[in-house]
C-alpha cells in the first residue's frame, strides 16, 4: 500500500466511507425490524442527524483502515468487515440484539482472507493465532457472567468472532478499549443524570469501536517495534 499515492487513498476512503455510512442504515433497519416488536425503536435510523452521523463515522473508519493497512489484501478484508461491524453497532444500539448473519459474515470474510494469505504466502502462521484468539474470546467472555455482570448471548458470540478476526493480541486491545468506552459512557450517564452503574447498555457499539481502532492501530505491534529497535 506504500506505493499507492495519497490522492488515491483519499479517493478510496471518501467513496467507501460514504457508501459504508449510507448502505449500513437500510441493512441495519431490515435486520432490526425482524428482531423487535416495537417499530418505534427504529425511528432514529430515519433521521437526517443519524444519517449524517453514520456517514461521518464511515469516513473516519474507512480513512483509518485505508491509511494503516499494510497490504492490499488486508485493506480489502478490513474495509469489507466494516459493513457488518457498523450494522452490529446500529442494531444492538436500537434493539439490544446482535444478528447472527452479521457474525457469520465476519467469519466468512476472515476465513477467505486466511485461506488466501496461507496459500499466497505458503505459510500456516495465521492458524495458531486464529485458534488462540477464539479461545481467549470465548473464555474471557464468560468472566462477566461469573462476576454476575449481565452480558447477552449475542455479546458473547461477538467477542468470540472478534478473537477469530483480529487474533489474541488484537482481541485484548479491543477489550481494553471497550472497557474504557463503557466507563466513559457511565460517567456521562452519571453527569447528565440519565442513568447510573446499574443502567444496562448495549455492548455492541463499544465492542465495535474497539475492533475498528485495533484494526487501524495495534499498541502491541508498536511495543514490539520499539523493543526491536533497542
Amino acid at each position: 500500500m506504500e506505493s499507492v499515492s495519497v490522492l488515491v487513498k483519499v479517493i478510496i476512503f471518501v467513496v467507501y466511507g460514504i457508501i459504508l455510512g449510507t448502505v449500513t442504515i437500510p441493512l441495519s433497519k431490515k435486520l432490526a425490524m425482524s428482531r423487535t416488536e416495537d417499530p418505534g425503536a427504529l425511528a432514529p435510523l430515519t433521521t437526517n442527524k443519524f444519517k449524517i452521523m453514520s456517514v461521518i463515522l464511515g469516513l473516519g473508519a474507512s480513512a483509518g483502515i485505508v491509511f494503516t493497512s499494510g497490504s492490499l489484501d488486508l485493506l480489502i478484508r478490513n474495509l469489507v468487515l466494516l459493513i457488518p461491524i457498523f450494522s452490529i453497532s446500529y442494531v444492538d444500539a436500537l434493539v439490544r440484539k446482535i444478528p447472527n448473519p452479521l457474525l457469520l459474515t465476519m467469519l466468512a470474510v476472515d476465513t477467505v482472507f486466511i485461506i488466501y494469505y496461507c496459500i499466497a504466502n505458503q505459510t500456516a502462521m495465521l492458524l495458531p493465532k486464529v485458534f488462540i484468539g477464539v479461545f481467549f474470546g470465548m473464555v474471557v467472555s464468560f468472566i462477566p457472567s461469573l462476576l454476575k455482570i449481565p452480558m447477552g448471548a449475542g455479546d458473547i458470540k461477538y467477542t468470540a468472532v472478534i478473537g477469530f478476526t483480529i487474533y489474541a493480541t488484537g482481541y485484548f486491545q479491543s477489550m481494553i478499549l471497550m472497557s474504557i468506552f463503557v466507563a466513559l459512557f457511565y460517567v456521562y450517564l452519571k453527569i447528565t443524570k440519565k442513568g447510573g452503574m446499574k443502567t444496562q447498555v448495549p455492548m455492541g457499539p463499544f465492542l465495535s469501536a474497539g475492533v475498528v481502532i485495533t484494526m487501524c492501530y495495534s499498541i502491541f505491534s508498536s511495543y514490539n517495534m520499539v523493543f526491536n529497535m533497542l
